[in-house]
């Protein structure tokens, strides 16, 4: 199966590539459950750790820890649990402030943020790290501003363009997206549609081909190495 973005590529193979990715991956993030979904926990930081986020000593995943419950727990409530990307906040302005309070949060740019926050709202909230926010400035010719990415005072706007064009990307290939889900489920795999659309994004456009073609046979653990700024999945 293959999709056509309206930001641009098409993506080819998709099913093939999540019947590559999830086994591999999936154990690992996507099956971990969340105890609470108003609030941050020690377990959604330290999940991130098989993301590579790089929260990965004693005292980081404490201050991440901390620091975004008490920026985001407030804020958490005013999204449904089941927030559905496409019909919840058109405007995506709840997302940017808490995507922007999580920001302020020493150690955390959009890559870590989204992470954690993934975990809270799987259908409303994607992971941007730098691989897909990347692929998307550069589909919108927004690279230029790629350096904010890395300024936690604009962090939170530049990343929203990405965001805002993947709802429309998923948005255009719902039905396509949807009978993907169907397909992992029979295999065990339950994600949603966000994850599954941010997940074949990132096996396009990361440098290293992970998962992308039937001979990536013996696959590290994790390949996902990166952060904003860096390749394959983005850290901070």
């Amino acid at each position: 199966m293959n999709l056509q973005l309206p930001s641009g590529p098409s993506l080819s193979n998709c099913r093939d590539r999540l019947l590559r990715f999830f086994p591999n991956e999936y154990a690992y993030y996507d099956a971990i459950p969340t105890n609470d979904p108003n609030r941050i926990e020690p377990l959604d930081i330290l999940v991130t750790v098989s993301m590579n986020s790089r929260v990965a000593t004693g005292e980081k995943v404490q201050k991440v820890h901390r620091g975004m419950a008490a920026a985001c727990d407030p804020l958490l409530p005013r999204i449904p649990v089941d927030a559905d990307i496409l019909i919840f906040d058109p405007d995506l302005e709840v997302g940017e402030s808490l995507l922007s309070a999580a920001i302020s949060v020493p150690g955390v740019l959009s890559a870590v943020a989204t992470k954690v926050l993934h975990r809270k709202r799987r259908n409303y909230i994607p992971m941007l790290d730098s691989v897909v926010v990347l692929f998307y400035l550069d589909a919108l010719h927004l690279k230029s501003t790629q350096g904010r990415l890395q300024d936690k005072t604009k962090a939170a706007q530049a990343t929203m363009p990405a965001w805002r064009a993947f709802r429309e990307d998923l948005r255009a290939n719902l039905t396509e997206i949807k009978a993907l889900r169907d397909d992992l489920v029979k295999g065990g795999y339950v994600v949603t549609p966000v994850r599954i659309l941010e997940v074949l994004i990132w096996m396009e456009a990361e440098s290293r081909g992970y998962y992308r073609e039937a001979k990536a046979q013996g696959l590290p653990t994790n390949p996902r190495l990166g952060s904003v700024g860096s390749s394959p999945k983005k850290n901070s």
